[in-house]
Formats: C-alpha cells, sequence, structure tokens
C-alpha cells in the first residue's frame, strides 16, 4: 500500500499554518480540528516535521547584489509544471556548495499610522487612503468586533443604553474569522477554512487505497449586507486555497493574497512518471460566487513562474470591487510570499530566502524577494520582481515615494557578523542608491518613513535611533544618529519635528541586557543631525508585554486629541492582569495619563482588553467578555456592556 501522501502534505500545510501563527504572536486560538484529527496531526506531524522541516526543498542560490532583476513566463501545460518540478528536484539533488530555502516563518507584524477623526477612530494604519483588516472595527454609530469564533455587532448610538443587536456565528464550522472591514452598509470578513476530504481514488490499476485526500486550507473574504445591523445578510464570498498573508482596502475595492504550498509536489515528480499524476491535485482551486456556486480550478495556462524562486508553493492574489457582482480578478504564481506593502497604487509582496551551505547548513545570508502589482478599480496586475540583499523585519521596512520610487531596508546576517542596508529602487524596481554599513552588529528593531526622511531603530545593547536623507534617491545619507537605553518596535509620526516610539526599556544583567517593561518615548527631531529623546514614560515591570508592541493595529492614536492609547498584560502580585492606559500628549508636560482600567484575568482570560476605540465622545476597551465606556471629559467608567 502506498504512502498516504497526501493527508501527510495536509497534515504539514497545517502545522505550517499552525507554526505561523505562533510566531506572529497572536494570543487568540480558535480550534480548527476535532480531537480525533488532532491526535493524529500531532502522530504524525511529528514524523512529517523530522522529514520535511530538517530537510527543504532547495532552489540554486542567486547572487546577492542589491537588485536582481527577474522574469515571469507561463507554466501553461501540466507537462511544462511537471518538467519544472523536475528540473527542481534535480538541482537539490546535484547541489555541493550554497543554496537557498523558502525560510516559512518569519515574525510578521501588520501595518500602521493615522486615526485622526473627531467623531470616532480608524484603524491604525501604515498609508493613509489604505485600509487594513482588523479584529475590530466603528463606524461611529456600531462597533463590529470579533470575539472568538463571531462577529459581534453593538449599538452605540445611545451613550447610556449601548446594546449588543446581532452576532454572525462560526462555531458550527472549521471556519476562523482572522479580521474585518467595514465600508457603509457593508462588511468584509476574511476567515481561514480548514476541509478535510476522504475518497477512494487509484494509483495503480491493481491497488485502490483509500486514505484522506488533506486538509485543504482557504483562504475566504465573506461580503455582509448590514444595512439591518440586526440581520446581517451574506451577499458574496471569494475563497481563494491557501494560508492568508494579508490584504488590504482602497475605496470599495478588497485586495487579498494566500501561500498555498503544493502537495510534496518534488516527491512526487522523484517518484511517480506524470502519466501516474493527476493534473488537478496540483491545481489551485477558488470560488467566486458572484459568477458561480461551484470551485474551479485555475489552468496552468494561466499560472506564471519566476525563473529565480521556489516553485513548490503558489502565490494567489485576488481584487474585487465590494459593491458590484463583476467577477474578482485573480492571480497565480508559483512561488510564495508572506509581507506585504501597499501604498494607494501599488501593492509589493515579500519573501525572504535564506541561504545555507548544502553540507553543513551553515547560515550564509539572507535575499528577499519583492513582487509588484499594480492596483486599479478591483484589478491587480503584476508588474515587475526583483531579488535584493538582506531580510526585512516588516511591512513598515518598505515603503513608495510620491515619485514611485520603492524604499526597503533590509539585516544581513552572514556568520555571525551582522549589517544592515536601505535600498531606493525606481518603479521598475531597477537600484537607484542604497546606504549600507548602518549600525554594524545591530539589528533593525523598527523603521518608518516620513517624506523623504526614514528613522531606523537598531539594537544590541543600546538603541540607535538613526535620521536618514532619502531626498536624493541616488544618494541616501545618514544626517544623525540617537544612541539612549532600550529600544522602540513602532515608530509613529507625531508631527514634521517629532516621532513617538514604542518598545521596551532595558537593563544590563552582566555582560547581557534583558527588558525591564516597555518605554514609550517621544524624539525631537527638528535638528535632524542631532536628534533627541525628548521624553518618555517606562511602563511596567520584566513581566510586562502589549500586542502593540508587535501589532500596530493594537494602538489607538488620535491626533486631533493628543491621545494614544493601548493595552498591557503584566503579571503583578501573584495575578494576570490585564490593562488599558489612555495618555494624553504634552510636548511641554510628556506623556499624560488620563486613565487605567485593569481587570483581573488570572481566571478568565476573555476579560483581556483587546483593543480601544474611541466614538461620540468615549473611548471603548473591548475584551471577548465585554465593552467598558470611559467619558473623554471626566475620563470615568461610564457603562458595561455585556458581549458573550
Amino acid at each position: 500500500m502506498k504512502d498516504n501522501r497526501e493527508f501527510i502534505d495536509g497534515i504539514y500545510e497545517k502545522y505550517e499554518e499552525y507554526q505561523n501563527e505562533k510566531h506572529l504572536k497572536y494570543k487568540r486560538f480558535a480550534p480548527v480540528l476535532s480531537l480525533a484529527t488532532l491526535v493524529v496531526t500531532i502522530f504524525i506531524g511529528t514524523s512529517i516535521y523530522k522529514n520535511n522541516v530538517n530537510k527543504p526543498d532547495i532552489i540554486i542560490n542567486k547572487e546577492t547584489d542589491a537588485t536582481n532583476i527577474g522574469t515571469v513566463a507561463s507554466v501553461d501545460t501540466f507537462q511544462n509544471f511537471y518538467e519544472l518540478l523536475k528540473k527542481q528536484e534535480n538541482t537539490n539533488t546535484n547541489m555541493s556548495k550554497s543554496a537557498n530555502l523558502v525560510e516559512s516563518n518569519k515574525e510578521i507584524i501588520e501595518d500602521t499610522a493615522k486615526v485622526e477623526q473627531a467623531e470616532y477612530s480608524q484603524t491604525n494604519t501604515q498609508v493613509d487612503g489604505v485600509d487594513e483588516a482588523d479584529i475590530i472595527k466603528t463606524d461611529g454609530k456600531y462597533i463590529y468586533y470579533v470575539a472568538d469564533k463571531k462577529i459581534v455587532i453593538v449599538d452605540i448610538q445611545n451613550s447610556n443604553n449601548s446594546k449588543k443587536v446581532s452576532e454572525i456565528p462560526f462555531e458550527k464550522n472549521d471556519t476562523y474569522v482572522r479580521e474585518i472591514y467595514v465600508k457603509r452598509d457593508k462588511l468584509v470578513i476574511i476567515a481561514s477554512k480548514n476541509e478535510i476530504k476522504t475518497e477512494t481514488r487509484s494509483i495503480y490499476e491493481t491497488a485502490d487505497v483509500a486514505y484522506v485526500d488533506g486538509i485543504k486550507i482557504k483562504t475566504i473574504a465573506i461580503v455582509y449586507n448590514i444595512q439591518n445591523r440586526e440581520k446581517p445578510e451574506e451577499e458574496r464570498r471569494v475563497e481563494l486555497e491557501g494560508t492568508y498573508i494579508s490584504s488590504r482596502m482602497i475605496g470599495d475595492n478588497i485586495y487579498f493574497a494566500t501561500s498555498k504550498y503544493i502537495s510534496n509536489a518534488l516527491n512526487m515528480v522523484k517518484r511517480y512518471p506524470i502519466e501516474e499524476l493527476k493534473e488537478d491535485d496540483y491545481k489551485p482551486i477558488y470560488l467566486d460566487t458572484a459568477i458561480s456556486q461551484e470551485s474551479k480550478y485555475i489552468p496552468f495556462n494561466e499560472i506564471q513562474y519566476f525563473d529565480d524562486t521556489d516553485i513548490t508553493n503558489y502565490l494567489i492574489v485576488a481584487g474585487f470591487d465590494i459593491g458590484k457582482k463583476e467577477a474578482a480578478n485573480v492571480e497565480t504564481f508559483l512561488g510564495a510570499g508572506e509581507t506585504i506593502y501597499s501604498s494607494n497604487k501599488n501593492m509589493y509582496i515579500a519573501k525572504i530566502i535564506t541561504t545555507y551551505d548544502i553540507n553543513t547548513y551553515t547560515l550564509l545570508g539572507y535575499n528577499t524577494k519583492i513582487i509588484k502589482f499594480k492596483l486599479d478599480n478591483g484589478n491587480i496586475t503584476y508588474q515587475k520582481d526583483t531579488t535584493i540583499n538582506g531580510k526585512i523585519l516588516n511591512q513598515f521596512s518598505m515603503d513608495e515615494d510620491t515619485n514611485e520610487n520603492f524604499r526597503i531596508a533590509t539585516t544581513q546576517e552572514i556568520q555571525g557578523s551582522i549589517e544592515n542596508m536601505l535600498y531606493i529602487l525606481d518603479k521598475d524596481l531597477k537600484g537607484v542608491g542604497n546606504l549600507t554599513g548602518l549600525a554594524n552588529g545591530e539589528k533593525i528593531y523598527s523603521v518608518r518613513y516620513m517624506g523623504d526622511k526614514a528613522y531606523i531603530v537598531t539594537f544590541k545593547q543600546v538603541d540607535p535611533l538613526f535620521v536618514i536623507d532619502l531626498s536624493d534617491p541616488k544618494n541616501p545619507q545618514k544626517l544623525g544618529e540617537l544612541k539612549i537605553p532600550g529600544y522602540s518596535t513602532y515608530l509613529h509620526p507625531y508631527d514634521e519635528n517629532h516621532i513617538i516610539g514604542l518598545g521596551y526599556d532595558t537593563k544590563e544583567n552582566g555582560e547581557t541586557t534583558q527588558n525591564n517593561g516597555l518605554k514609550l518615548s517621544m524624539f525631537d527631531i527638528t535638528d535632524v543631525n542631532n536628534p533627541k529623546e525628548l521624553f518618555t514614560e517606562k511602563i511596567g515591570n520584566i513581566y510586562t508585554s502589549s500586542e502593540a508592541i508587535y501589532n500596530h493595529k493594537a494602538i489607538l492614536y488620535l491626533k486631533e486629541k493628543n491621545i494614544i492609547a493601548f493595552s498591557i498584560k503584566t503579571y503583578q502580585n501573584q495575578k494576570n492582569i490585564s490593562k488599558a492606559l489612555l495618555y494624553e500628549i504634552d510636548l511641554n508636560k510628556g506623556f499624560i495619563l488620563k486613565n487605567e482600567y485593569a481587570e483581573d484575568t488570572t481566571k478568565d482570560y476573555k476579560k483581556s482588553i483587546e483593543r480601544i476605540v474611541f466614538a461620540n465622545g468615549r473611548y471603548y476597551l473591548v475584551s471577548k467578555k465585554i465593552i467598558v465606556s470611559i467619558d473623554e471629559n471626566t475620563w470615568q467608567d461610564k457603562e458595561k456592556i455585556e458581549i458573550e
């Protein structure tokens, strides 16, 4: 009897998704498998981890120049797909010195930026006009919130009588709601779905084998009509096969991307001739209910491949208008992606490639592959791709200026040495200028671009904040540098002369440095050659953490009100405590704590405060159990709304 290869591949893909979730450090957990399936997953997954993770698929190492423009072509037929895999499998077998390994996990923390409306807050995003999905949204009249496996809609129009008016449940299937968007009378849910199928398939004429066909991971965008908030109605769904990477919303248009692991592809071409393989097993599938209620295979003549990337994954991107019934635009590539940056015009998808010595698996360094897409009213069109030296930290490592120059900061690690670089590429992703040798021996911990300046924080024992002039793309220059204890993992523009930093306070412990609570800083960059730390606020102790440290969307920032707020978790007096901290920002007086609301979560984690939003003169502290409102004038608790 042959190995249950598709089931194993499905479990391996599920293991990868779990690892990605763990790496993202999201504190939410939703079971997606039954107990019996989980047991099988643990048993088989252990074997898979040993057989696959330690022996990953390998592709030939490319040059690590500043830029290496790639080319793209159509796969066209299953025969060509098979030959591409065969070529890669043979290349891996015959390699002697170095290799590229697609890095399956990377700390991804998703975006950042504004939120400055007087009536109600918006998600803190990286680029103005480019919305990002989050677990909570408000339109000033209602709060929409992902609470475990359901979405609750809370009416906050009557500030003294707020109430939950409806919920959209997902408990009865293997659907895990990740994030949402709200635009007028439309609610868009981004969710992951796991399908387990069983069938009988003949591998050879003499052997019928019954087996589980695998776990198919899908990413779904579901559009609800919420004109009647008490009875949301599903209007449309677009499903892409693969693990969710990220999404953006521009106007009424949703753009999202997935990464689909191709089931044990290299082993299949090694073990079987093409005649014994089923073509449809290697095609990704999608569903768009605007045109059909049935899933469709994406044919090979609609799949493209890059000449310099691992081809055991599919990168699938889609765009559609939430208010129209036109077919979604779906583009598919052999390759992978893991981090998205999007301007109003273009989307860039980045993937880190790790280089090892084939014999010793010694780390030789990193490259980052970048794929550029044009965004236009729901259409998403491939433009260019390139590979640069080093690895990015997160989406804030990337930026596009008004001339469509692409700026990207990376860190290179080669056998113990560390170097940081900043590259500027033109609209065709060709190298224009670069700055290298930045803080050798230290890693980048945060990046923020503000107009023709870049601000980069590196860290080893102290926190250097670098100011970099990008006004001449051909010749970026380091202007100033500030060294202070601690380090900022997130930078937020305050005004043209000041920038806010959120990160960790640190203290030296012998020859090592350890975190000593959180740190909120205001940097004065009036003199770009001599940046200063204007004032700071140290928060908590060694046991204190915050989602805001690695997820900018967990931060509420109201520029017009000079308010910054976020939640923290800490351990004190043998209790787990969740707190919401609301600070007023005064350039003369510093960060002024206006309200500190605490919940004991030792016995009930659902009381943990996940987000803070503002609407109609009140701050709403949101947990899976209750929503607490705080009056902006008195800073007193006014109302508690039960939502569980």
